[in-house]
């Protein structure tokens, strides 16, 4: 099992389904997803790198930190790509065109995220089979600040709404169980101090509340993938999206601060393989509701800032499931 923030959820594979190199990837959508309006960002030639996926036996596990970020104002995207058997962030921007701007040079970046003010990019950079938090300037300049570099591992740096803290995931070896138990930490970007707070991976802090934040949780018993909310002033921890069958992982709070949007898994049926797929629920746990339902994954969702869209990545329109960045329109 990696360490770097996985979870798992069932697909309930049954006696007769479709493998893996019978999906039709080409549709750009599916009858299920109604009027939902995709536009496409990036294309073959950007190599989008998606998340690592597995599945075995009715089992699905996947990688779950974002590996996009939406600049504050909305007029840029900052993805993965692979090229020359590297891993970097590169940003194109979301008014058009096909020019892309490289932002660093390193040999396996893992996730990003943009700040609040859209000055720096902070992202999760593995090296020697050690994973750290660095941060770079988002629009110039190639100097790199090592943020958090420990023995452990750290992943999926997220700013507060202030841009004064980072939070991330530190994960811990369980001897015990011989899986990895991941800890919810942030680290002063003033003081340099770290604290940590309590269990739980992919962090979301809620722009109208810092004390709020949106975690991921494994189940200890089935080890699928359970949403929770913590209060960071109180202490209180809420169950938000659990369930027997699916697994959920990658919060992400919206704008307004009344929804979640997560990754989950969609079961199987006789005609379509079980795969990943974007829902939203509310705050407090209520209105769940599956937006995707395309044959190819998709993962990473992230809320535009004006709240009426998310940006994913999605294997969707495209001959063999490459992964691409794409935005739904939600609202109106």
């Amino acid at each position: 099992m990696l360490s770097g923030c996985m979870s798992r959820g069932s697909l309930k594979v049954p006696v007769v389904t479709l493998t893996e190199k019978e999906i039709n990837y080409t549709s750009l959508t599916v009858p299920e997803e109604g009027g939902i309006k995709f536009i496409k960002y990036t294309d073959q030639i950007d190599v989008v790198l998606g998340p690592w996926i597995q599945s075995d036996k009715g089992i699905i596990s996947w990688y779950t930190p974002s590996m996009i970020g939406v600049s504050p104002d909305g007029g840029k995207i900052a993805y993965i790509a692979r090229k020359d058997e590297k891993n970097n962030i590169f940003i194109k921007n979301t008014s058009g065109g096909r020019t892309t701007i490289q932002r660093t040079f390193r040999n396996n970046v893992l996730d990003v995220s943009y700040s609040p003010d859209g000055e720096h990019l902070v992202f999760t950079d593995e090296v020697n089979s050690n994973r750290n938090i660095l941060q770079i300037r988002a629009n110039q300049g190639a100097a790199i600040q090592q943020l958090i570099v420990t023995d452990a591992m750290e992943t999926s740096p997220v700013y507060s709404p202030d841009g004064n803290h980072i939070y991330y995931t530190q994960s811990e070896y369980d001897n015990v169980s011989s899986l990895y138990r991941y800890y919810l930490w942030s680290f002063n970007r003033t003081t340099s101090l770290k604290t940590q707070y309590s269990e739980g991976f992919n962090p979301s802090i809620s722009p109208n509340d810092s004390s709020v934040v949106a975690v991921c949780r494994n189940n200890r018993e089935t080890g699928y993938g359970e949403i929770y909310t913590l209060d960071l002033e109180t202490g209180q921890e809420t169950l938000i999206l659990s369930d027997n069958e699916i697994g959920f992982s990658s919060p992400s709070i919206s704008p307004d601060g009344k929804e979640v949007v997560v990754v989950g898994t969609t079961l199987a049926t006789q005609s379509r393989v079980g795969n990943l797929d974007i829902y939203t629920v509310k705050m407090d746990g209520t209105n769940l509701t599956q937006l995707t339902f395309h044959p190819g994954h998709d993962v990473s969702p992230v809320w535009s800032p004006d709240g009426e869209s998310i940006y994913f990545l999605g294997q969707r329109g495209s001959e063999d499931g490459s992964w691409n960045v794409w935005k739904m329109e939600v609202k109106e």
